[in-house]
């Protein structure tokens, strides 16, 4: 699918005199100050960091650490971050080396925010289609990543749209066929619609929207609360998404959260975040059941997913520290049929596409467990650099990757102010908590990538796997 549509520059530019208009710069000049400030260092197989910027495809590649830039964000591009804000710097000034001019940054800021396009006027990752959307939750921020290249390519600033920074972007459902996606808005009670573009096609008002779930065979898009209800309608969103309409439906079950579809049925699931009961929704007929999972501590439901074949359901416990395992051929008897001890406050779980690996980050442990669903046993526990209040989780259409965005915000109790907490690569003076996103091969079902994005990485979603 095409990301955003290309625009061709046209006027050239001196970036060595004072008097200049920044509009449609050409990549030549970006290079031209490139050439006098930057390729010393930064060019051929031993460019500084794995950048090289002798030439607009290499710059685009980005560095060993990911992307040097973002189409149309000059703000939040790495190479901008670090020649205006680097403490010490800027770049490369700590290096006693030449530092850029103003103009000349203001030349590679306008060149950017057009879309950084090519001589010729391509944009990058104009056709990328295999994307991930990650919330940024304190940031009123989407980053979308390009799932091939793994590096951020596109930054969707909610602000823009006329919300508050504190609008609270939550979780995201994405088309199959990737034409639409969906954003949930905590603070400001309201789900999003935008396009493969980015841009905001329609809007619904909902108290305290959560996780949301598409069923890839119905016009329908289904809504829980967030946890930051305490006492919401004892109701679920059903919206229909080719018009954006939608009712709530009861379904007696207090603080609904976790959320899934079952993908050939249509079966609605939900759990409950004060109770520890499931409710299944029909939606042929509306009809609902309540299962009480019993047990003396309350569970607190915290999402479900549902294997590609439809079969098993697992589901997440953020009190008890358990992954409950459910047969969906049973429902709407939803009683689980096996429970797995895991790390604390397991979050969003999700199934490797073969269904025979559940992947889920650790809340308050800063560890994935990964289940092994034919043993049914927690068959691996993965740390490392990154996983900092582990929260969403996302995999690759091909299986290859799993993807954990992590919060990064808040000390366990017992450590010092640092413990836990990821450090990023580079000081810019104001992004000790900066969000991340864990990249995991699930061949060797160990982290390969940290992916920095801004604040407070929280839902995330990719085009749909239809069966």
């Amino acid at each position: 699918m095409a990301l955003i549509a290309a625009v061709k520059p046209s006027t050239t530019l001196d970036s060595n005199t004072d008097d200049f208009q920044l509009a449609n710069v050409r990549y030549s000049d970006v290079q031209g100050v490139f050439n006098a400030k930057c390729v010393s260092c930064h060019t051929g197989p031993n460019a500084a960091r794995g950048l090289r910027l002798e030439s607009w495809e290499s710059l685009i590649a980005g560095s060993d650490e990911g992307e040097a830039i973002i189409a149309y964000d000059s703000s939040h591009s790495l190479l901008i971050e670090l020649i205006t804000n680097l403490v010490g710097g800027p770049h490369p000034l700590e290096l006693d080396a030449k530092s850029l001019t103003d103009n000349e940054i203001s030349l590679i800021e306008s060149w950017i925010n057009q879309g950084a396009p090519s001589e010729s006027g391509k944009i990058p990752f104009a056709d990328a289609d295999q994307l991930l959307y990650v919330a940024n939750q304190s940031e009123a921020l989407v980053s979308i990543i390009d799932m091939e290249t793994n590096q951020v390519v596109r930054n969707v600033d909610i602000k823009s749209f006329g919300f508050p920074e504190n609008a609270s972007p939550h979780h995201i459902a994405v088309e199959s066929d990737g034409s639409y996606w969906y954003l949930s808005l905590i603070a400001s009670n309201t789900i999003l619609k935008l396009d493969r573009q980015n841009n905001l096609v329609d809007r619904i008002d909902f108290i305290r929207p959560g996780l949301l779930a598409i069923d890839p065979k119905s016009d329908y898009l289904y809504a829980g609360r967030s946890m930051a209800a305490v006492s919401p309608p004892q109701a679920i969103g059903v919206i229909k998404r080719s018009e954006m309409t939608f009712e709530e439906v009861e379904i007696f079950l207090p603080r609904p959260h976790a959320l899934a579809v079952q993908p050939f049925t249509g079966m609605v699931y939900t759990g409950s975040l004060a109770v520890n009961q499931i409710a299944s929704l029909n939606p042929q007929n509306e009809e609902i059941n309540l299962t009480n999972l019993g047990g003396n501590r309350p569970h607190t439901l915290v999402n479900f997913a549902i294997s590609p074949d439809g079969r098993w359901m697992v589901g997440t416990t953020e009190l008890t520290a358990k992954v409950l395992i459910f047969d969906l051929n049973l429902s709407p008897n939803m009683n689980p049929v096996d429970t797995i001890a895991v790390n604390a406050a397991p979050w969003h779980p999700i199934f490797t596409p073969d269904g025979k690996w559940v992947y889920v980050g650790n809340n308050r442990n800063n560890t994935v467990n990964v289940i092994d669903m034919d043993k049914r046993i927690l068959s691996k526990v993965i740390e490392g650099d990154g996983l900092a209040q582990p929260h969403g989780s996302a995999i690759s259409s091909d299986g290859k990757f799993v993807y954990i965005s992590n919060r990064n915000l808040e000390m366990s109790e017992g450590h010092s102010k640092h413990a836990n907490m990821y450090a990023p690569r580079y000081n810019l003076g104001n992004n000790s908590r900066i969000g991340t996103v864990a990249v995991i091969d699930t061949s060797t079902k160990e982290i390969i990538k940290v992916i920095e994005i801004e604040g407070y990485g929280s839902g995330m979603g990719t085009a749909a796997r239809t069966p």
